[in-house]
């Protein structure tokens, strides 16, 4: 007979749990015209950081990144090319940033501006250029996002390339599979016409 372990969690992080978990139902049942999409999942998005460990299960269920090895060391590579003005030490700490702070439906990243600086280590003004980097490299696209009562574009808002992160469910990933018609193999025997 094999014992299953189970990791020690500490009574305050229960509680805190089982808040987090009300919370977020409570937040679900917000209609949209009072809490926008985009608030409610990142609303959601903090609530899974705060109360889930990475091994976990998180609250916001719904979709996982995956990054292959391969195009990590390629993004790595293309980085260190980088000219020394290019700031690559800057580059390289914001593209793993990126990766380990996407949403994990959308790809989106969640970090704003002002913590990307503050993970950096840099003044908030040098951000649009480091993420402008990762953007002309094709690791990220931009999208303006507008926020009402604000004039202006609107607040820059990053997504990971999915060519360099593949975000999504996992339910419809394979859906879309077994709905695939796979194409049938021929032998082809060489030098036969």
């Amino acid at each position: 007979m094999v014992a299953k372990l189970h990791r020690f969690q500490p009574k305050r992080d229960l509680i805190t749990r089982d808040a987090a978990a009300t919370l977020a139902a409570q937040i679900r049942l917000f209609p949209d015209e009072q809490l926008p999409a985009q608030a409610r999942a990142a609303m959601l998005n903090q609530l899974q950081r705060l109360t889930h460990p990475d091994t976990e299960q998180p609250i916001w269920s719904g979709g996982f990144s995956m990054l292959s090895r391969t195009q990590t060391a390629a993004v790595w590579d293309a980085i260190r090319k980088l000219p020394a003005d290019a700031r690559p030490n800057h580059v390289r700490h914001a593209f793993d940033l990126v990766v380990l702070n996407l949403r994990q439906d959308t790809g989106e990243v969640m970090l704003t501006r002002d913590q990307l600086a503050a993970e950096i280590g840099t003044a908030s003004r040098n951000v649009s250029t480091i993420m402008g980097t990762l953007e002309r490299m094709g690791v990220v696209r931009r999208e303006r996002r507008r926020i009402e009562g604000v004039q202006g574009r609107g607040m820059a808002v990053y997504f990971i390339n999915p060519h360099v992160a593949w975000n999504g469910s996992l339910e419809i990933r394979k859906d879309e599979a077994a709905r695939t018609e796979h194409p049938s193999l021929t032998l082809l025997h060489g030098g036969a016409k």
